[in-house]
Order: structure tokens, then C-alpha cells, then sequence
């Protein structure tokens, strides 16, 4: 009864939310694409908070300074990189878009503007300046406000503040003209900003659309700069409350948006207090939570879990994001030893730091209810690292829209889980589409018992069969892992388990099981209860055994496919055991 109460509460507001963006923000933001852009005088810029702002983010530091620098070189020598795709522009044709609509967005961030600047401070040497004054001149001499790509919301909120941190640090090195034309630029775009938040979208691009407004608060004086900066900052901290739980983990529970959004708040908390405003205790306390929860959603040496949409390469570096929340809010990300786990996220793990094992499965709902345009049909899903190498990996995600590997990322056979009835665990289609979603059954369980030992217990509902239940219990012993699978209620559906292995492991299949091997390191997995096991490895039509870490990355990758013909609701899964780790 309850859970008939919850999903039609959900159907209502989702209808609601839908009628909401059909009737008012669609006609409005076709009414708002023709009207002329008039934002109004530019406010003086304020010297004094600009010089505490610059300060700021020098001793904050680069980040990882040498990939700045080869960033910076290359867009130096007119190479531009994103999603995985390089094009040699020399002077960007800015209103033409190439490759993608997502790889134009990027080129309109003008996040290589940061790189630029660091580079310029860390080396000393003019061209890094040049550079950027001849790319923000033509862009702005070939974008007028609000036409294409770079006028977007999103891209413009992104650009704000790219082109305030890249201010702020090249000084006086730059044009004074230019100097000028560029804040009063900035003026321009905020204000343009500041009426169309993505309010139809909300998540994290209206945590973006904030961020920007009230960074531009901060470089000028006048009474509209004051309004960015401070209803732009009581709004941000409403959204920062909705959209980070109590565990510290980000709603749209992908380890990429949790360090993106991560790094946008903290920046914001940093720049806020160099300024002389202040931030709220409550905020201050949620913003270390998150930088916490990083602990749980990444491994040791700061690559991401692969849940949802999430790539490596996307956020800034772990290091980076730790050591800055360390030096505004005395926070650093938890040492997963032992148990560990992020219960509202839906995240739970157990690692050992000697053995270098680590294990993380999803039991977390798909996302927000009304924002589930990142999530993935990956519900128990999980990794496994054993000896310090990933093994058991999540698909990832090589792109958006347009991507041909779209469909398959988001779908249930690109995560090592159950497929019930050759259906998907939620209702995905399009580029960012849910309707009805798997639900959790009751509360996810785990405990170690003793050192070396950990048991997790979970359970979900697909969306096309609320009678149906798919549950796993996983167990790590002394001689390695098991995983048990049961499917209550679907009887004579066709269940597949599907457990895919990262490219770096060489995969054989004999009739005990599946033999992996990396070095010197060997693995065995043992299925047992299944009636079929079949290799796939970078198929295509349907997609099947590809891993995509990056954007613009799709490698082929051995996904062991283990298949019940008939569900008589037996228990099946696997066994998977460390043979030797000489490598």
C-alpha cells in the first residue's frame, strides 16, 4: 500500500513537473531566444575584492600543474581536446559547430582559458597571455549575446567563471582594453544569465547557473552585483541542502557530478570568505560531507567509481579537490578501510588497503525523481579491484547525444547485474529519458563480521514487474568473492547475469568457469547455478562487451554472460578468486 501511495505521489509530481515545462518554460524560452539582449549598464569592477579573489586562487595552486601545462600548450599550438576528440583550429570558427553539440559546449566553457592563466603564472612566459587574449577577442567579436551554442545557459555559466578565475590570475598581464571589454562582457552574461535559469532542468545545471552568478557578484560593485552575490548565494545553498544528502553524497549519484558539483562548491565557499561574505555554518558542514564521501567514490589514486554517467578525465583531479577542502573546511576524504558506505547515496563498499582489494556495489535509487537523466539501469551492480587492478568495472559512458554507444552505457547488460525477462531494470530511452524507474526493496544491509570479512544484502523491483524481485547477497571470505543472485516471483523469465572485466585482463572460458589474466596476476571466476556462460567482447547490434572510461573512449573488454534459461528461483552467481599477484 505504501509503495502504490509513493509511486503515484511521484507519477503526480513528475506530470506536474512535465505540464510545468510544456506550458510555461518551453514557450518562454522560444519567446526569449528572439527578444533583443539589453543587460543593461556594466557595474565598475571592485579593485579591492578582485586583488582578495586573485590571492585566493593562487594559494589554492594549479592542481595538477603538468597537466595544466600540456593543456595549455596545446591549445597554444591551436589543438583543441575534448570528449576524446582533438581538432587543430588555429582561430576557432566560433558559431560553427564541429563533432558535437557536447564538444561545441565544451569549446564555449573556455575552461583551456584556467589552463592558460596557470600556465602564464607558472612559467612566466607572454605567449600563454597572447593566447588568451586572441581567443576571448574573437570569441567575442564573433558571438553576439545570446546566439548559438556559447549563449546557452549552461555554457554561459561555465564560461563566467572560467573567464573570472582566468581575470583574476593573469592580473595585469593582459590588454588593459581587452581587460575591460571582458568584464564588461562578464557583466553582460551574468545578466543575461540571471533570467533564464535552467529551471526546467534544475540538478546541476542550475547549480552551475548559480555558481556563475555569484562569482560575477563578486568582481563588481553596484547594487545588481550585490543581488548575484547574495540572493545567487542564499539560492545556491538551497540547492547545495536539496542536492546533497545526509551521507555527503550528490542526488544524481554519479561520482563525475558529485566531484564537478563538489569542486563548484567549494570554489564558491573559498572565493565567498576571501571576499569577506559570509557562508553559513549548515553550508560549510555539507560541503565537507561531500568532500568526505569522495573517499567512497573514488579509489586511492583518484580515478572514479564508474557509476551512471560518470568518465575519468571529466572533474577535477581528487588530489586537487582534497587538498582544497583541507585548507577551506578542515575535510578530507574518508580512508575506506574495512566497511564502508554511503547509505542514502546508496553506495556500499568494504577495501583493504594491504592486499590493495576494494569493492563498491550500487543500491541507490536512479536519481532525483524529477532529474533521473544521468542514471543507469545499474541497480547492484558493482567493481571489484583485486592487487591494486580494476577487474570488474562498470561500462561508463563515451558520450551523449548522438553517441552510438548511448543506448547501450545506460542499459542493464552494460552493468554486472540481472536482466529479468530480456527487459531493462528501468524505463531509459533518448539521450537523458526515465520514466518508470527499478525501486529498492527494503533497506540494503551489510556488516563485517571479522577482519578480512564483509557481507552486503540488497534487493530492488524492476519497473515492469513489481511482482519480481531481484536479490543479491555478496560475501568476501579468506579464499575471495561470491556473489548469489535470486529472482522471487518473473517464474520461467530468462535470467542473464552479465560481469564485465576491464580490458587490461586477457579472458579464456573452459567448461569450470573463466580464467583472467593480467601479468602475472591470475583470476578465476566460477559461475555456478546458471545453465549457459558465453564471452562477448566488443560486439556490436546489440552492443555488447565494450568499456567506455572516457568520453569519446570505447574499447573492447571481455563481458562473461552467464544465463539462466527458465527462473525457477533457484540461486546462481559466481565465485571469483585471486590465484597468485606476482605482477
Amino acid at each position: 500500500m505504501r509503495g502504490a501511495l509513493r509511486r503515484a505521489l511521484l507519477y503526480a509530481r513528475t506530470v506536474r513537473r512535465l505540464r510545468w515545462e510544456q506550458v510555461v518554460y518551453r514557450p518562454l524560452r522560444r519567446v526569449q531566444r528572439w527578444l533583443p539582449v539589453r543587460p543593461g549598464p556594466a557595474e565598475p569592477p571592485d579593485a579591492a575584492r578582485m586583488e582578495a579573489l586573485a590571492a585566493a586562487l593562487a594559494a589554492w595552486g594549479p592542481g595538477d600543474a603538468a597537466a595544466r601545462l600540456a593543456r595549455a600548450d596545446e591549445v597554444a599550438e591551436g589543438r583543441f581536446t575534448f570528449v576524446g576528440r582533438t581538432e587543430t583550429l588555429g582561430e576557432p570558427e566560433w558559431t560553427r559547430r564541429r563533432v558535437s553539440h557536447l564538444w561545441s559546449y565544451h569549446l564555449h566553457y573556455f575552461a583551456f582559458g584556467v589552463d592558460l592563466a596557470w600556465a602564464w603564472r607558472l612559467t612566466g612566459e607572454a605567449r600563454y597571455a597572447r593566447r588568451f587574449e586572441a581567443l576571448a577577442g574573437g570569441w567575442l567579436a564573433a558571438c553576439p549575446p545570446g546566439r548559438g551554442d556559447g549563449w546557452e545557459p549552461y555554457p554561459v555559466s561555465l564560461r563566467v567563471v572560467s573567464w573570472a578565475q582566468a581575470l583574476l590570475l593573469f592580473g595585469d598581464a593582459l590588454d588593459a582594453g581587452l581587460r575591460a571589454a571582458l568584464l564588461e562582457s562578464l557583466h553582460a552574461q551574468a545578466a543575461w544569465l540571471e533570467r533564464r535559469l535552467e529551471l526546467q532542468v534544475l540538478a546541476n545545471h542550475l547549480q552551475k547557473n548559480l555558481t556563475a552568478l555569484v562569482t560575477a557578484g563578486l568582481l563588481f560593485r553596484g547594487p545588481v552585483a550585490a543581488r548575484w552575490r547574495t540572493r545567487g548565494a542564499a539560492r545556491l545553498w538551497r540547492e547545495l541542502g536539496e542536492q546533497v544528502l545526509d551521507d555527503g553524497g550528490h542526488y544524481e549519484r554519479s561520482p563525475m557530478y558529485h566531484q564537478l558539483a563538489a569542486a563548484d562548491f567549494l570554489e564558491t565557499v573559498g572565493l565567498l570568505e576571501a571576499a569577506g561574505e559570509a557562508v553559513p555554518a549548515e553550508a560549510r558542514a555539507r560541503v565537507a560531507k561531500m568532500v568526505e564521501a569522495m573517499g567512497a567514490l573514488c579509489r586511492p589514486d583518484g580515478s572514479l567509481h564508474l557509476f551512471n554517467d560518470a568518465a575519468q578525465g571529466e572533474a577535477p583531479p581528487l588530489a586537487h579537490l582534497a587538498a582544497l577542502g583541507a585548507r577551506l573546511l578542515g575535510a578530507r576524504p574518508l580512508e575506506a578501510e574495512g566497511a564502508f558506505a554511503l547509505p542514502r547515496t546508496g553506495y556500499f563498499g568494504w577495501a583493504d588497503a594491504k592486499s590493495a582489494e576494494r569493492f563498491v556495489i550500487d543500491c541507490g535509487p536512479p536519481g532525483p525523481s524529477y532529474q533521473p537523466g544521468h542514471a543507469h539501469c545499474d541497480l547492484l551492480s558493482f567493481e571489484l579491484d583485486l592487487g591494486g587492478a580494476p577487474l570488474v568495472v562498470d561500462a561508463g559512458v563515451s558520450g551523449y547525444e548522438g553517441d552510438p554507444l548511448r543506448e547501450y552505457v545506460r542499459s542493464t547488460r552494460a552493468h554486472n547485474t540481472v536482466s529479468i525477462g530480456g527487459r531493462e531494470q528501468s524505463e531509459v530511452w533518448g539521450t537523458f529519458r526515465v520514466a518508470r524507474r527499478a525501486e529498492v526493496e527494503g533497506t540494503p544491509r551489510h556488516e563485517s563480521p571479522s577482519a578480512g570479512r564483509w557481507r552486503f544484502e540488497g534487493a530492488y523491483r524492476p519497473y515492469h514487474d513489481r511482482g519480481a524481485v531481484h536479490r543479491r547477497s555478496v560475501e568476501r571470505t579468506g579464499d575471495g568473492w561470491r556473489v548469489t543472485d535470486r529472482v522471487e516471483g518473473a517464474r520461467d523469465a530468462r535470467l542473464v547475469c552479465w560481469l564485465h572485466l576491464h580490458p587490461d585482463w586477457a579472458v579464456a572460458a573452459d567448461e569450470g568457469g573463466v580464467t583472467a589474466t593480467r601479468g602475472e596476476a591470475s583470476v578465476r571466476i566460477e559461475p555456478f547455478g546458471v545453465d549457459a556462460v558465453r564471452l562477448a567482447r566488443g560486439e556490436e547490434g546489440p552492443a555488447q562487451g565494450w568499456h567506455c572510461p572516457r568520453f569519446g573512449v570505447a574499447l573492447p573488454a571481455a563481458a562473461v554472460e552467464m544465463t539462466v534459461h527458465a527462473n525457477d528461483g533457484r540461486a546462481f552467481g559466481c565465485a571469483i578468486r585471486l590465484l597468485n599477484d606476482r605482477g
